[in-house]
Parts: C-alpha cells; structure tokens; sequence
C-alpha cells in the first residue's frame, strides 16, 4: 500500500489493557513518514511511548496545524480533539459493548467510524445510536501481519492488562486486591497444574508486576520469559509456542486467529471478556468460567444497566472474597485442572474468526491518510 508522507498526525487511545495502544502502534506502522504528536495527559503518553518502545518516534513540539488525528476506544478523547477543529478518525475495537450515547463519541463530527467486525449474528450492537447510524466503516481485525508459525517451544500464559482497567475510577486499593486476587486464584494454580502434568511453559507474559514475576521465576526454569514483553517480543514468543492460555482479551484472541495458534481462555477479569469469551469461542467450548458461587452471571447481567462502576466493582469484588476462601479457590483450580487437561487440539477459538480478515491496520491507515490529504 502507498502512504503519502509527510502529514501531521494526533494520536491518542484510552488505556483499557493493553489493546488501544496495541492498535495504534499496529496503525502507526502504516504510516512511517508521517509526523505523529501524541495527546492526553502525561501518565497516558508515557505508558504509550514505554509500550510502544524506540521503534517508533513521536513529535515533542505540536504543529500550529493537525492534518488529522486518529482515536480508538475513548469517545471522550474524540469529542475534545473535534473541538480543536481537527478531522478524526475513530476505532472502536469493542463496538458491541456499546449501550448509551455516553460510550461513543459525538458522530456527525466524525471523518470516520470505523467499528472492528466480530461475529456480529452472535452478539448484536446494543447502541441504539450505532445501530440506526448508516455510516459506521466496518474494517477487519487489527492485527500483526500474520509470521509463519513455528510452534516446538510450549505453552504461553498470558494474563494481559491487569493494573491498565481502571476505567470507573475506583480505588486504586480495589484493583490492586482484585489483581493479586485473580494472579493467586487463576495464574499461579495454572502454572502449578501444568507443571504437574509435564507440560513445559514457555512464557508467562502480561501486566505483572515485579513481585509477581519474582514469585513466578522461583516456580519455573530460567529460559521462561516472565513478566511484560514488548509487542515484538510478543509476536516472536506467540509464533514458538504450541499452544496459548490467554484472559480473553479481543487483540491478544484475535492476534492468535491469525496465526493459528490453539488458544485456551482463562476466567474473564472485567466486563468487556465476558462477551469477548461468548463471541469468539466455538459453541459450548470449555473456556474456564468462574463458577457460579465466585460469580453470579444473573447478577452480573442485572449490573450491566448500573454501569462500568457498579459492574467492575462486583467483577474485582467477587474475585477478591473467592481467594480469601480456600474452598471457592479450590472451586477454581478444579475448573481450570479440567479445561486443561480436556483441550481441543485445535483450542477454543472459533474457526469463523479467520472470516472476519486480517487487513485492519491498513485500512484504518488508509482512511487516515484520505483524510490527511483531504484537509491540503
């Protein structure tokens, strides 16, 4: 694809896990020769330049003009960069999660609205907005263009954002409990089970924080790779392994589609996996709920009405008294023991995704660029 270079880009994502951010570097490598200012405040910009890493340079000193800016997954973000009277083009990863106008930006003054297809049959929009709105772009997933996989190397644990889902704003206290929580009730049995039954890990990546990754190289044998990866080093780890047990995080299941990878889903951690587990798993495949007595669905289906705060709170909550309990902890390790030991060859995945194509980045990179050059 030809990118005309040489315009100025105003890029920003909301950090919700590590998918946002994900999208945009896989965007922003479409357009190399283009000048790119990051937006938002100062914490946000750093996690940004910190995940992306050296590849990828940013302009410190803004233009007196943007050509265009490019948004995912923050409706707020848009809205403020519309009034600055710059064109924006805007991904949603997560359109089916949309249920009040508060959850999208305002859309007439969008260039663009470009919505991440999914299985749309199994989970229709719920944004009355979104759904009588003619002008939404549906574009493929945003994904690493596919490397050939090699496999031989074992099994990658990946537990994804972790400390990144604070978006209700609640006490920080609150999430870093439910964070240990899910790391003591999901990821260190998991990693016990496995090495039980011989199986040889690879790569335990995700958010995890110092501490964790210590307790977790005491467990493992020095050649795995613990803790945060880089994007790249991620797509390098994925294309050895022979096998993925990932929260179900959209990008980390999507990324796995496009290359392959059998894929095995952990117990959701925040409302946006829930749905992500229904829709892109086969029909009744044993992805590893949490059980009933962790976590009411009935409840948490009644929540969603009250909104992220409530939903959240209930999720972290709920993860936080089952691992004070040894009996509902051990409830957990039964769950995840039989997924393991009961996996499809093939994983959990389903094999509809390979439909919904691979071409994401380039496309939103084109509709970036038609913009750009529209505004000269």
């Amino acid at each position: 694809m030809s990118i005309e270079p040489g315009f100025s880009l105003l890029a920003a994502t909301r950090h919700v896990g590590w998918g946002g951010v994900g999208k945009l570097r896989l965007i922003l490598e479409k357009l190399p020769d283009v000048h790119v200012v990051l937006h938002g405040d100062e914490h946000a910009i750093a996690i940004t330049k910190q995940f992306l890493g050296s590849q990828h340079r940013f302009d410190a000193h803004p233009p007196s003009k943007f050509d265009v800016a490019l948004v995912i997954n923050d409706p707020l973000g848009a809205n403020g960069v519309a009034d600055l009277d710059i064109p924006v083009v805007y991904v949603d990863s997560l359109p089916y999660l949309r249920k009040t106008d508060d959850d999208v930006p305002e859309l007439a003054r969008l260039s663009y609205y470009c919505a991440q297809k999914y299985p749309i049959d199994l989970l229709p929009l719920t944004s009355p907005l979104l759904r009588n709105w003619k002008d939404i772009t549906w574009i493929d997933p945003i994904v690493p263009i596919p490397q050939s996989r090699r496999g031989g190397r074992g099994i990658v644990i990946n537990v994804g954002g972790l400390y990144t889902y604070n978006i209700a704003n609640l006490p920080g206290d609150l999430i870093n409990d439910a964070v240990d929580a899910y790391l003591n009730l999901v990821l260190f049995p998991l990693v016990d089970i496995l090495q039980k039954s011989g199986r040889e890990i690879s790569a335990i990546c995700g958010n995890i924080n110092l501490d964790t990754c210590r307790r977790l190289r005491m467990k493992v044998p020095d050649h795995v790779a613990v803790g945060p990866q880089s994007p790249y080093a991620f797509e390098r780890i994925l294309t050895d392994a022979d096998l993925l047990i990932t929260s179900p995080g959209s990008t980390t299941i999507l990324q796995a589609m496009s290359i392959n990878l059998p894929t095995l889903l952990l117990p959701s951690q925040n409302r946006s996996q829930f749905p992500n587990a229904q829709i892109y798993s086969k029909p009744n495949a044993d992805v590893m709920h949490w059980p009933n007595s962790v976590l009411d669905m009935t409840k948490l289906a009644q929540l969603y009405s009250k909104g992220i705060s409530a939903l959240n709170s209930y999720i972290y909550q709920s993860m936080i008294t089952a691992a004070a309990s040894p009996e509902l902890s051990n409830e957990v390790s039964a769950i995840i023991r039989k997924a393991v030991s009961n996996a499809p060859g093939d994983g959990v995945l389903s094999p509809r995704l390979s439909s919904l194509g691979i071409a994401g980045a380039d496309q939103v990179a084109q509709l970036v660029t038609q913009v750009a050059m529209g505004q000269r």
